[in-house]
């Protein structure tokens, strides 16, 4: 049970991220004009561009966080299972991603508690959805670092095999 706790912050930002992203579709579809033509008679292009650019954009960021989050979620089953998981250049690269996508959290939430000591509002409770998974992400950034560090030291106890070397 523990370790599916664990698991819901990443869980709830891997959802988030695809939910972000279908909504990113589906307003680059509605919102892209079907001719839009200049006074000069020229196709206007670069909203067609910029639209095509951002949706490009969040869906590889979606794919590189998402396959790090499903790597993390991997790690944190077999660590926690007493197994070590093989971990490659993708899933190290994929693990990197995810902690440089989530401890800058760490340290946005160590200043806002320090402005909030201090009186000063920090925290907008107006959009609860970006509010639930600014507090997952230092959870995410967290879990990966320790799931890191369980692996490494289950590695170390555990005869070395070929496969399962860091």
């Amino acid at each position: 049970m523990g370790k599916r706790l664990a698991a819901l912050p990443v869980w709830l930002v891997l959802a988030d991220m695809v939910y972000g992203l279908a909504v990113n579709i589906g307003q680059s579809v509605a919102g892209m004009p079907k001719s839009v033509v200049g006074t000069d008679g020229l196709p206007v292009s670069p909203e067609i561009a910029f639209s095509g650019l951002q949706l490009l954009a969040n869906g590889g960021m979606v794919a590189v966080i998402g396959f790090g989050l499903v790597v993390l979620l991997r790690l944190n089953r077999t660590v926690a299972q007493g197994t070590v998981m093989p971990v490659g250049a993708f899933s190290l690269l994929g693990l990197l991603a995810v902690l440089a996508f989530s401890l800058p959290s760490l340290w946005q939430w160590l200043w806002a508690v320090i402005r909030l000591a201090d009186g000063v509002q920090t925290v907008d409770w107006g959009n609860w959805r970006y509010l639930a998974v600014a507090v997952c992400l230092p959870w995410v950034g967290v879990l990966c670092l320790v799931r890191l560090v369980g692996r490494y030291r289950l590695a170390k106890r555990l005869p070395q095999t070929a496969s399962g070397s860091f």
